[in-house]
């Protein structure tokens, strides 16, 4: 059996100690004795305590350590014995309350009802989860099964070939945005492909809009320069005029070439007559562009003498001009 070395003292039934009573109303306590006569009994009242604690500790040391606590000085042997005893009595005392590491879990004592009041289920079993296992949505792929939001103006970002697009509403606008190329995870270019006003529900693009498709609108489509079809082979104008192949240009010059002759309005010439002699008998027609528009009647009662008043078809072209047919 270890040797202890410290021992409690006056602890005999008939020891000359104050009683605990006695102790807690004497000065000392506080102040500590002063110049003077002490009283023996109030000196080993004071030794009494002191040496039952440390007789107690010693014998705990010694008891769970196995070793001797010997009162020769030697602080570091009793610090090592001190932290032995502490390390055996909790081995021995609360190796049934706590699971070690070392063991793994293997000394929970039973697995099925720790499993349950863990709450996961089959889970438990498993050495590693799955997105699906937890309802998460996976890094790779997979399916959203519901609505998903974010208060960051920046979001939904895909970045390819050391570039990046994304979406941004800043609260008035809502914009597609590019990245400069080879910072795909940075802010956003010069470049605005499409952008929506929130208010209006206004869509835009500062770029050329491409459609292999029809474009068909409910409404007027207001264009601010030219409107082009056939791959830019027609055109028509901001000033209303149209250029193609069909004109061989443009349609001003076409018409300026071609219409000068058109007709834009008609007349008749002056009246003229025709009145043949008395003796006249024969066949008479009207002038290249004339047409008759009346007789005059004459004294021969075979129609010697008659008179044939004729007039020429002018006509009008586009810059007002007149002309008449035969000239």
């Amino acid at each position: 059996m270890p040797v202890n070395d410290f021992k409690a003292f006056a602890t005999g039934e008939n020891a000359n100690v104050l009683s605990q009573a006695e102790y807690e109303e004497l000065d000392a306590v506080d102040a500590g004795f002063q110049s003077g006569i002490a009283r023996s009994e109030q000196l080993n009242k004071v030794w009494r305590q002191a040496s039952t604690i440390a007789a107690v500790v010693a014998g705990f040391i010694a008891d769970k350590s196995g070793n001797d606590v010997v009162d020769n000085g030697d602080t570091e042997s009793l610090e090592a014995s001190l932290l032995k005893a502490l390390l055996n009595n909790s081995t021995s005392q609360l190796d049934g309350r706590y699971l070690k590491s070392a063991s793994n879990l293997a000394d929970v004592g039973n697995i099925a009802a720790a499993r349950g009041n863990l709450g996961l289920g089959n889970l438990a079993l498993k050495n590693s989860l799955t997105a699906a296992d937890v309802g998460a949505y996976p890094i790779s792929a997979g399916e959203l099964k519901g609505e998903a939001w974010s208060t960051f103006v920046n979001n939904y970002r895909i970045i390819a070939n050391n570039k990046g697009v994304f979406w941004r509403f800043d609260g008035s606008n809502y914009y597609l945005m590019l990245t400069n190329d080879g910072d795909p995870k940075g802010g956003w270019n010069s470049l605005r492909p499409l952008a929506i006003d929130y208010a209006s529900g206004d869509m835009r693009t500062d770029h050329n809009f491409l459609a292999n498709g029809r474009i068909s609108g409910g409404k007027d489509i207001v264009a601010a320069n030219s409107v082009y079809s056939g791959n830019g082979s027609a055109q028509i104008a901001p000033d209303g005029n149209i250029n193609g192949g069909l004109w061989g240009g443009w349609l001003n010059n076409y018409l300026a070439s071609n219409w000068n002759g058109a007709v834009f309005s008609s007349r008749r010439g002056g009246q003229q007559l025709y009145n043949p002699g008395f003796t006249w008998m024969g066949d008479w027609e009207a002038p290249e562009g004339c047409f008759l528009t009346g007789v005059r009647s004459a004294s021969a009662p075979d129609g010697r003498k008659m008179g044939l008043f004729y007039r020429r078809v002018q006509l009008m072209n586009k810059l007002g001009a007149w002309w008449e047919i035969g000239d």
